[in-house]
């Protein structure tokens, strides 16, 4: 049910369109790019599960990981 579903490539693709979002937020210095990073490689994670690219979304997991990390960091 999950693998098929249209949902999954929308929030595949949403999630990458946030990706990239962040990385011009960054470039232009903003917190805000964190967050949305956050919730990009989340949503590239969970959609990379459903297609079992399993290497894809360890990569989006750990990323994540540092993208909360950079956040904390930057709002010191």
């Amino acid at each position: 049910m999950l693998q098929n579903s249209n949902m999954w490539k929308k929030i595949g693709w949403l999630g990458a369109f946030f990706v990239v979002l962040g990385y011009y937020f960054n470039a232009n210095e903003l917190a805000i790019s964190w967050l949305i990073w956050i919730l990009g490689n989340t949503m590239v994670g969970f959609y990379s599960l459903t297609v079992k690219a399993y290497s894809t979304a360890m990569m989006s997991f750990i990323i994540t990981l540092m993208n909360i990390y950079g956040y904390f960091s930057w709002i010191k």
